[in-house]
């Protein structure tokens, strides 16, 4: 690398910037690495975030009320504790998903690939798949079974 370019990204390196009690609002940052930063008590209100690695990046006492996720990769990825009350999937791979505890009320799954998909230990009064009530339908089996 020539000195000339050394010399004007070298002190970028180890460049630390803290910013406390400061308004923002309509700023832009494009090539920035902010990789390792803390926000805490911030308003991301209305932000968009494009073209960004999130990776590892942990989210914690977060509002994202009316948030919308495009095109995201997030294999590997935890929600625990996470209220998802009226929100909206579409288009989405979520292979080797699971849900542990979620209370999925009311849910509707439309045009869905649910292959090899299991089922275990879960409430499912009311369930109906194709208009079936499966509640119904295990009831019927074990009769039969028995």
């Amino acid at each position: 690398m020539s000195e000339k370019i050394n010399d004007l990204l070298e002190p970028a390196i180890d460049k630390k910037v803290e910013i406390t009690y400061d308004s923002l609002p309509g700023s832009s940052f494009e090539d920035v690495n902010l990789g390792g930063a803390t926000f805490n008590n911030v308003s991301l209100k209305k932000a968009d975030f494009n073209d960004v690695n999130m990776d590892g990046t942990k989210f914690n006492d977060i509002s994202m009320k009316g948030s919308e996720f495009t095109d995201m990769y997030m294999v590997n990825s935890k929600f625990l504790g996470v209220n998802l009350s009226s929100s909206k999937f579409g288009c989405s791979i979520m292979n080797n998903v699971e849900f542990k505890n979620p209370d999925l009320k009311n849910s509707l799954f439309l045009h869905c690939d649910l292959s090899n998909v299991e089922i275990n230990e879960c409430i499912i009064d009311g369930l109906k798949i194709n208009g079936i009530d499966i509640q119904k339908l295990i009831e019927r089996y074990e009769e039969e079974k028995s």
